[in-house]
């Protein structure tokens, strides 16, 4: 019986040989597209995704994990596999209702303090590493209150930045207008976002794609030494790997992992995106 096990939402967007290797129960978001709807990860890979959304005129709409799939998910944990407790950890509170969904299906059970939900206050792969870490941790049979202490303990030190290459997304998704789309594909605006502590924001605006590339690996040099490190893409493997070979000196002695980011995160930045989600080596201050 395993005393610890650790879950979070697809938008972590964990490798799924390393969610198995660690016993990570992932719980799916959803994915509507026209009278279709996909569980992000298990009906769409990711490469599926990019060439479908390329064909379609129509932006999908992606939503949270309905409560009853937590709900299942963790009386599985608990009752069938028989572990001790859970912590669950997830995409950040203002960016999405998934937190509050795992709180309301802790709530459903017979005894709800055996689950503890944590906002990551990150996406993706920010998100990712604090789950990766705590699964590695219970792995190593280390006490619930020590995983929950260190996740808490990694949460300021989570940093995540991206560079959107279309603003055809964010215009179709209804965050800027039919004009500042159009002016910024004319002038071939690159924005530049960042995401920590439960914030996205765009801190720049560059013009053409290789400017908009080096002030990115700029922005993560700024970070100073990192303890991991991920280079995430929408559909642009290739400048992935050019992003991991830039900041490869960032995160001496590691291997920066390069993966596709799922659907969640490609829906709101677009197709052509890259971006690093990393963890500081520091205390993040």
């Amino acid at each position: 019986m395993a005393a610890l096990r650790i879950a979070t939402d697809s938008i972590s967007d964990v490798p799924p040989d390393l969610a198995s290797e660690l016993q990570i129960t992932v719980v799916p978001c959803q994915v509507f597209w026209g009278d279709e709807i996909y569980q992000d990860g298990v009906d769409l890979s990711p490469q599926e995704f990019y060439e479908k959304l390329a064909r379609s005129a129509d932006l999908p709409k992606t939503s949270q994990p309905p409560v009853i799939r937590f709900v299942e998910a963790y009386r599985h944990l608990l009752e069938v596999e028989e572990c001790e407790a859970v912590i669950s950890i997830h995409v950040a509170g203002n960016l999405s209702g998934t937190v509050n969904a795992a709180w309301a299906a802790a709530q459903a059970q017979a005894d709800p303090s055996r689950i503890e939900v944590i906002d990551s206050g990150q996406l993706s792969m920010g998100l990712g590493w604090a789950v990766i870490e705590a699964a590695r941790m219970a792995r190593r049979g280390l006490a619930r209150q020590e995983v929950s202490r260190a996740v808490h303990e990694m949460l300021p030190r989570l940093r995540g930045a991206a560079m959107i290459d279309t603003l055809s997304n964010l215009y179709k998704g209804g965050r800027i207008n039919q004009v500042v789309a159009a002016l910024g594909t004319a002038l071939q605006v690159k924005p530049l976002i960042v995401i920590q502590q439960g914030r996205a924001e765009m801190v720049d605006r560059v013009r053409t794609r290789s400017r908009a590339f080096q002030k990115l690996v700029a922005l993560v040099h700024g970070w100073g030494p990192l303890a991991e490190a991920a280079v995430l893409h929408t559909g642009a493997e290739e400048s992935a790997h050019e992003l991991a070979a830039a900041i490869e000196d960032q995160a001496p002695g590691r291997d920066i992992m390069v993966l596709p980011a799922g659907s969640a995160l490609t829906t709101h930045l677009g197709l052509g995106a890259v971006g690093v989600l990393a963890v500081l080596a520091g205390d993040g201050r």
